[in-house]
C-alpha cells in the first residue's frame, strides 16, 4: 500500500541519519549520542543532589529551562517539565514575584551576589543569591544559584547581640572602676573623664576608628586607676612632693597596669596605662622608654593627660592659661610629646575645644 511504502521510506531515512540501516554507508553516531545523553543524566543527578537551588533561565524572557530538586522544593507545586517564568518560582516577603532584572539590574557584567529574602515552604528565609549570565552561539542564558543562609544569619545576629551585651558589661565595669577612683580622689576622677574625651578627639583627628579608638578611650578613662593604691594624704598634698612621695606616686602606672591585666583587659589597654607617663626623650616613667618604643596609645593618652592636667586646677597649683598650655605643647612636640598627636591637640584647643567630664555619658 502507498501509505506503508512512505512510512517505510521515512523509517529508512531516519535510520540512515542515525548511521543505521541498509541505506547508511556511514559509521553509526548512535553510541556517541547515547554516551552524551548518559553524561547529561549523570550531571542532572549530581545537580539534583545539591542543597543549593539552581535555575537555568533563558534571557531576556526569563523562562526557566532547568531547575534542580532543591529549586523545585523552594515552594512546591511545580513539575520538572513545566516551562514557567522565573517570577512564579521566586516570591518576595510581600508576595510579589521576583525577576532577574529586579534583583540584578546590572547583568550580564560578571557574577553578581546579594542576600535575597524569599517565601518558601518553611516561611520567609534569606538566601545568598548568585547570578551569572553568558552568551553561547548568540543565545543569552543565565544561571541563578540560591544558598539558604537563614540559619547562619540568625546565628551571626545572636553572636552580635551577645558581643554587644559583653561590651555593655565591660563598659559598666570601666565606669564602675573610674567611679571608685573618683570616690577616693575627685581630681583624679574628673581628670580621667576629661582626658578620655580629649583622647577621643585627638584619636579621631588622627583617623583612628573602631577597636583602636575604643581601646584608647577606655585606657585613658582608666589611666589613673592605680591611684586607688596611693595614700590619700599624698594625693592631697598642697605643694611639691618629697622624693619618697613622688617615688610612691609614680608606682600608680605599674599598679594600674597590674590591676587591668589581672582583670583580663587586652594589652592595648593595660600597656597604655603602664606607659602613659613615658616621654619621647626617655625622661618619663616607669621604664624610661623613648620614641616609638612607647606604645602609640600611651603617647596619645599621655598628651591628653598632660593637657587636661595643665588646664585644670590642682591642690598644689592653679590651672594654666590656654596660651601657656599651647606654648608647652608647641615647644615640646617631638621632644616630649608625639608630634602628630600634639599637633592635633593644639589645633583642637585653638578651635575652641573645651574639657568635658560628662561627654562619655552622652
Amino acid at each position: 500500500m502507498p501509505t506503508d511504502r512512505r512510512t517505510t521510506e521515512q523509517d529508512d531515512q531516519l535510520l540512515a541519519l542515525m548511521g543505521l540501516g541498509a541505506r547508511s554507508g556511514k559509521k553509526s553516531h548512535y553510541p556517541e549520542l547515547k554516551r552524551r545523553l548518559a553524561e547529561l543524566e549523570r550531571v542532572q543527578a549530581l545537580l539534583d543532589r545539591a542543597q543549593d537551588a539552581i535555575f537555568v533561565v533563558s534571557l531576556p524572557d526569563e523562562t526557566v529551562e532547568y531547575r534542580n530538586e532543591a529549586a523545585l522544593a523552594l515552594r512546591g507545586g511545580f513539575g520538572r517539565g513545566e516551562l514557567r517564568p522565573l517570577e512564579e518560582f521566586l516570591k518576595g516577603p510581600d508576595g510579589r514575584g521576583l525577576t532577574i532584572r529586579s534583583c540584578f539590574p546590572a547583568f550580564p557584567d560578571g557574577e553578581e551576589r546579594m542576600i535575597l529574602p524569599l517565601v518558601t515552604e518553611k516561611g520567609v528565609r534569606r538566601f545568598e543569591a548568585s547570578f551569572l549570565a553568558a552568551e553561547t552561539d548568540g543565545r543569552l542564558s543565565g544561571v541563578l544559584i540560591l544558598r539558604d543562609q537563614e540559619d547562619r544569619i540568625r546565628a551571626e545576629t545572636r553572636l552580635a547581640e551577645s558581643l554587644r551585651q559583653v561590651e555593655q558589661a565591660r563598659m559598666r565595669t570601666v565606669h564602675l572602676t573610674a567611679t571608685l577612683v573618683e570616690i577616693k580622689d575627685s581630681y583624679t576622677g574628673k581628670n580621667q573623664r576629661q582626658a578620655a574625651g580629649l583622647a577621643h578627639a585627638i584619636g579621631t583627628g588622627l583617623g583612628m576608628t573602631g577597636d583602636p579608638l575604643e581601646n584608647l578611650v577606655t585606657a585613658t578613662l582608666l589611666h589613673d586607676v592605680g591611684m586607688m593604691a596611693i595614700p590619700a594624704e599624698i594625693l592631697c598634698i598642697p605643694g611639691p612632693l618629697r622624693p619618697v612621695d613622688r617615688r610612691l606616686m609614680e608606682e600608680h602606672a605599674s599598679i594600674g597596669c597590674d590591676i587591668l591585666k589581672k582583670q583580663g583587659f587586652p594589652p592595648e589597654i593595660y600597656l597604655t596605662v603602664l606607659h602613659h607617663h613615658e616621654r619621647l626623650d626617655g625622661s618619663g616613667y616607669p621604664e624610661g622608654l623613648k620614641g616609638e618604643d612607647i606604645p602609640f596609645g600611651a603617647r596619645i593618652a599621655g598628651i591628653a593627660d598632660v593637657t587636661e592636667a595643665l588646664l585644670s586646677h590642682r591642690p598644689y597649683r592653679p590651672a594654666w592659661p590656654l596660651e601657656k598650655v599651647l606654648e608647652e605643647l608647641s615647644g615640646k612636640k617631638g621632644v616630649l610629646y608625639d608630634p602628630d598627636g600634639a599637633e592635633i591637640c593644639i589645633r583642637l584647643l585653638e578651635e575652641g575645644y573645651t574639657l568635658d567630664d560628662q561627654w562619655f555619658y552622652k
